[in-house]
C-alpha cells in the first residue's frame, strides 16, 4: 500500500433528527420540481410533428450551409436532404466574419461623411476653419486605415469561397448529375475559375436561373464559350459587374425571357447587342448605373419584349422607339425626358423621379427647379391606363403646360411622395387631361418640410373641370390641414358619380413582388378625437347632396 496515497473522503450520512435533512424532505427545492412539471409542456418538439413535405420546403428556403447542418438533429432529418435540391446560394459573405460587416459599415459611414466634408469645403467660397480641415483629414483618415484591414478579409474569405465553389461546380466526371433549377453565385473580385464557373454551370448543370455579383470588380465573360453546349436550359439571368460579350445568334440565350443588367453591366452598347440575340426576352432591367450615359434608345421590332424598368439608369433621356409587345415601363432615378415612340400596347407606366444636384445634393437653381409635365410625355403616348408618378425633391416644381390627348383613356392614377409645401394646383390640371379616370391615389409625404408662409399649398384657384367618371378617391398622409380638406372638397365638388373617399394616415412602399411597378400602401391608426372628425366630415360634405357618397376617415 502506497503511503503517500490520500485516503478518499467519505461523506458521514445525517440522521433522520438532523433538522435540515427534515426540512429538506418536507420543502424540496422548488426549481427541481419546476422543471419536472414543465418538461413535457416546454420541450415538446412541435416541428418534428410536420410532415415530410412541409419540412421540405422549410428546408429549400434555407442556405445551402445551414440545410446541411440540419442532418445531425436525427435520423429523420438526416434523411431530408436527401431529396433534390434545386437552389443553392453560394455567397461570400456568409465566410466573412461579424467584425468584416461592422468594419464595413465604419467604412461607408466614413467614406459618406468624407464626400460631405468635401463637398462643403468646395461650395463654401471663403476660407475653411481649422475645425472643418480637421474633420475633412479624420475622415480621408479613417477611410484610409479601413481599406487594407478589408481587403485583408476579403483576401482570405475568397480562398475558402473559390474551393467551396470549385468542389460543387468542378466536381469529377464520375460525381452522379445533380439537378441545379437556380444558382446564385456572390464574390468579392474576380478569380481564375470564373469562367469555369459559368461554363460548368449553364453547360453542364442546366441552371436555368442564374445570378451573379462581383463586388469591388469588373469582370469579362465570353458568352460564346457556350456555344458547343447542348444541356443549355438558361431562362432567368442576373448580372452585376460583368463586363459581358454576346455572340451574334447564339443558341444560349434562344430561351432567355428575364434578363437583369446591374453597374457596369448595363452600358448601352450591350443592350443593343442583347436585343438582337435574344428573341424569345420577355423582362428586361437595368439598375444601378453611376456614370452618365447618352440617351437611350430601344429599337427591337421583332423583340417581344413585355416589360422594361430603369433603376437608377443616369441617363439624359429615354427614347422608346419601336416596341411592339411593350406593356409596362418603369424609370427611377433623375428626372429625364421619355419620349414615346411605336409601342401600341403600353399601357402602365410608373415614374420615380428624385431631383438632385450633380453632386447628390438639392439644387438651388432655377433651371433644375421648373418641370413642365409635358416633359414626361414627349412623342405620341399609347392609350395608358395606369400611371404612378412620384415626383420628389425639394427643389423640384411642377410648371402648368398642356399634356397631350393621349391620356383620355387612363383610369388609374397614383401620385405618391408629393412634399407637404408643394402646390396642388397641378394635380388638378392633371386630373384635367385624363376625363375618363376612375380611381385617383394621392399620397402626401409627411416627413418633407411643411407648408410654409412663402410655400402653402393653394386650392383655391377656380377650376371648373369635371370628373364624371371618378369613383374612387384616396388621400395617404392625411392629417386634417385646411388646404388638405379643400383639395379632397374640391374633387367631391367636381365628381358627380364619386362613391368612396378613404382618408388615411400612412405612407407607401413599392410592392415587392412588382418592385417599381407597383405601390402597397401602409396605414397608420390615427386617433381622431370626436370633435376633431366631425369638423372634418362636416366640412367635407357640406354642400354635397350625393346619397351614394361613403367618406371613411380612418
Amino acid at each position: 500500500m502506497d503511503m503517500g496515497a490520500v485516503p478518499p473522503r467519505r461523506r458521514r450520512p445525517r440522521k433522520a433528527s438532523d433538522p435540515r435533512t427534515a426540512a429538506a424532505a418536507a420543502y424540496p427545492h422548488p426549481k427541481r420540481m419546476r422543471l419536472g412539471e414543465e418538461h413535457s409542456s416546454c420541450c415538446e418538439d412541435k416541428i418534428s410533428s410536420l410532415p415530410d413535405e412541409m419540412l421540405i420546403l422549410i428546408i429549400d428556403k434555407l442556405d445551402a450551409r445551414t440545410a446541411i447542418s440540419t442532418t445531425i438533429l436525427s435520423r429523420r432529418w438526416r434523411d431530408l436532404p436527401t431529396y433534390p435540391r434545386t437552389c443553392y446560394d453560394l455567397a461570400v459573405d456568409d465566410l466573412l466574419p461579424p467584425r468584416y460587416h461592422r468594419l464595413k459599415q465604419i467604412m461607408m459611414e466614413a467614406k459618406a461623411g468624407y464626400k460631405a466634408e468635401k463637398n462643403a469645403l468646395k461650395s463654401d467660397d471663403s476660407y475653411a476653419s481649422r475645425d472643418q480641415l480637421y474633420s475633412f483629414k479624420d475622415w480621408k483618415w479613417k477611410v484610409r486605415l479601413l481599406t487594407p484591414i478589408l481587403q485583408r478579409y476579403e483576401r482570405l474569405a475568397m480562398r475558402r469561397y473559390v474551393k467551396r465553389v470549385n468542389a460543387f461546380l468542378l466536381p469529377p466526371n464520375n460525381v452522379q448529375q445533380r439537378s441545379i433549377q437556380k444558382l446564385r453565385l456572390q464574390a468579392c473580385g474576380t478569380s481564375n475559375f470564373a469562367d469555369q464557373w459559368i461554363t460548368e454551370a449553364i453547360g453542364r448543370w442546366g441552371v436555368e436561373d442564374l445570378e451573379l455579383f462581383i463586388d469591388n470588380s469588373c469582370w469579362r465573360y465570353d458568352f460564346r464559350l457556350l456555344d458547343g453546349c447542348k444541356n443549355v436550359r438558361l431562362k432567368r439571368l442576373v448580372l452585376s459587374n460583368c463586363d459581358h460579350c454576346f455572340a451574334p445568334y447564339s443558341l444560349t440565350f434562344q430561351k432567355l425571357t428575364s434578363l437583369t443588367l446591374c453597374k457596369e453591366s448595363s452600358r448601352m452598347s450591350r443592350v443593343d447587342d442583347i436585343l438582337r440575340n435574344c428573341m424569345q426576352l420577355v423582362d428586361l432591367r437595368l439598375k444601378d448605373l453611376s456614370c452618365r450615359q447618352p440617351a437611350f434608345h430601344i429599337f427591337g421590332p421583332n423583340s417581344k419584349l413585355k416589360s422594361l424598368q430603369l433603376d437608377n439608369y443616369n441617363t439624359v433621356g429615354v427614347y422608346l422607339g419601336l416596341v411592339p409587345y411593350l406593356e409596362t415601363f418603369a424609370c427611377r432615378g433623375q428626372p429625364t425626358i421619355l419620349h414615346y415612340g411605336l409601342v401600341p400596347r403600353l399601357r402602365h407606366v410608373s415614374l420615380n423621379f428624385l431631383q438632385t444636384g450633380d453632386d447628390g445634393k438639392n439644387d438651388s437653381s432655377g433651371s433644375n427647379r421648373t418641370y413642365r409635365l409635358s416633359k414626361f410625355f414627349l412623342g405620341a403616348p399609347p392609350p395608358l391606363e395606369c400611371l404612378v408618378l412620384q415626383l420628389r425633391g425639394r427643389q423640384m416644381w411642377m410648371e402648368l403646360t398642356a399634356i397631350p390627348d393621349q391620356l383620355s383613356h387612363l383610369k388609374k392614377l397614383f401620385i405618391a411622395n408629393v412634399p407637404m409645401n408643394w402646390d396642388t394646383f397641378w394635380i388638378l390640371h392633371l386630373l384635367a387631361a385624363a376625363p375618363a379616370l376612375e380611381s385617383l391615389h394621392v399620397h402626401f409625404d409627411n416627413n418633407s418640410e411643411k407648408a410654409g408662409a412663402t410655400g402653402s399649398p393653394d386650392v383655391q384657384v377656380e377650376h371648373h373641370q369635371r370628373y364624371y367618371h371618378l369613383k374612387e378617391l384616396v388621400v395617404i398622409g392625411f392629417g386634417g390641414a385646411a388646404w388638405q380638406t379643400g383639395f379632397v372638397k374640391q374633387i367631391i365638388q367636381a365628381s358627380p358619380i364619386l362613391e368612396r373617399v378613404r382618408l388615411l394616415d400612412g405612407h407607401v412602399v413599392e410592392d415587392e413582388d412588382r418592385e417599381l411597378v407597383g405601390l402597397d400602401i401602409v396605414r397608420r391608426r390615427r386617433e381622431w378625437h370626436e370633435c376633431e372628425r366631425s369638423e372634418v366630415l362636416d366640412e367635407l360634405t357640406d354642400g354635397i347632396s350625393s346619397p351614394h357618397l361613403e367618406i371613411v376617415l380612418e
